[in-house]
C-alpha cells in the first residue's frame, strides 16, 4: 500500500459527503477518474497539486495539503519533499549520480544500507518507512506514459561497496533488468578514464509538463532546487557534456555486467571455507621431513 489508508479514505468520505461523483470530482480537479480511484483506494500517493485541488474543490482550506505533507515528511526529510512531488509530475528526468545509484533504481537491500539513516543505530521502523517510500518511486516507470529517464552513473557508483559483494551483485542485476524492461529508461556509465568530465556533486534535471525545468542539487543532509533559466541551461549543457563523455548505452550494459561478475566472484570467495594455514616444513637429509621451529634460522 502506497499511502496511509486514511488519506485516500478521507478524500472519498468528503467527496461523498459533498454528493460529488468520482467522475465529476476528477473533472473538477483536472485529473483522470483512474487517478482519483487509485488515490481513494490507497494504491497511489497523490501529488501536492492534487491535494491542493482537493482543498479548492471541497473548500477545506489546507486540510489535504497539510495531511499530505505530514505523510511525505514522515518518510522523507522536509527538504526532499518538493523533489518527490516534482519527480512524480516530471515528463523527463536526467540524473547524474556520483557515489550512490539513483534511488529510483535501487534494490531494497541497497536502499536500506545507502539511506542516511540506514545505520545500525537507527530505529528499524524509521528505516522501514524510508525504504518503502524509496521503492515506491518505481511506480513512475510503470505509468501508462512514463517520464523519459536518463541516468549517468559515475563508475564509483558501481564499485563503491554498499554492504556486501552480494548486495552489490544483486544491485547490478537489478539495474540491468530495469534497463531491459523499460524502454523509457537509459543508463550510461562515466568511467574513471573520463573523470575530467565529472563533477563532485550529484544533480537531477526535471522537465515539467508545462515546459519548464528545474535542477535539484543534493548536499550533505540537505538539497536545493534551482529554477533560474540560466542555472537550468548551464546544468543541461553540463549534463550533455557528461553524457557525451560516457560509454554508450550498449557498452554501459556490458560494463555493468562485468562489474556484476566481479562482485559475484567476491561473493563466492567469501563463501568458500578457509583452510587452516599449514606450517612450513623443511627437509633434513634424504627422505626426512622435519617441522621448522619458529624462530629458527640458518645460523642456529
Amino acid at each position: 500500500m502506497s499511502i496511509p489508508p486514511s488519506l485516500g479514505e478521507d478524500v472519498r468520505r468528503v467527496r461523498r459527503a459533498r454528493r460529488i461523483s468520482q467522475t465529476a470530482f476528477a473533472s473538477a480537479t483536472g485529473y483522470t477518474q483512474s487517478y482519483v480511484s487509485r488515490v481513494e483506494s490507497g494504491e497511489f500517493m497523490p501529488s501536492l497539486k492534487f491535494a491542493e485541488a482537493c482543498d479548492r474543490t471541497f473548500g477545506t482550506g489546507d486540510l489535504f495539503v497539510g495531511q499530505l505533507r505530514r505523510v511525505i515528511e514522515g518518510e522523507y526529510p522536509a527538504w526532499f519533499a518538493p523533489y518527490i512531488d516534482a519527480e512524480r509530475e516530471a515528463t523527463a528526468i536526467r540524473d547524474f549520480s556520483t557515489i550512490f545509484i539513483m534511488g529510483l533504481l535501487q534494490t531494497e537491500a541497497y536502499a536500506r544500507l545507502s539511506l542516511p539513516n540506514g545505520r545500525p543505530c537507527a530505529a528499524s521502523r524509521d528505516i522501514d518507512a524510508k525504504v518503502a517510500s524509496r521503492l515506491r518511486r518505481r511506480e513512475l516507470l510503470e505509468k501508462s506514459e512514463p517520464p523519459r529517464v536518463w541516468v549517468v552513473l559515475y563508475e564509483a557508483c558501481l564499485r563503491a561497496r554498499i554492504g556486501s559483494p552480494q548486495v552489490m551483485s544483486e544491485q547490478m542485476d537489478h539495474l540491468l533488468g530495469q534497463v531491459r524492461r523499460y524502454r523509457s529508461l537509459t543508463v550510461q556509465v562515466l568511467p574513471y578514464s573520463a573523470a575530467e568530465a565529472a563533477i563532485g556533486t550529484p544533480f537531477v534535471l526535471l522537465d515539467a509538463p508545462d515546459g519548464s525545468a528545474s535542477v535539484f542539487v543534493e548536499g550533505p543532509g540537505s538539497g536545493r532546487r534551482h529554477d533560474g533559466p540560466e542555472t537550468v541551461t548551464n546544468s543541461a549543457d553540463l549534463y550533455d557534456h557528461i553524457r557525451a563523455s560516457s560509454l554508450s548505452p550498449r557498452d554501459s550494459v556490458a560494463f555493468i555486467s562485468e562489474v556484476r561478475d566481479e562482485h559475484e566472484r567476491r561473493t563466492v570467495d567469501q563463501e568458500q571455507p578457509q583452510r587452516p594455514a599449514r606450517r612450513q616444513l623443511r627437509r633434513v637429509g634424504a627422505g626426512s621431513r622435519v617441522r621448522r621451529r619458529r624462530g629458527s634460522g640458518a645460523g642456529q
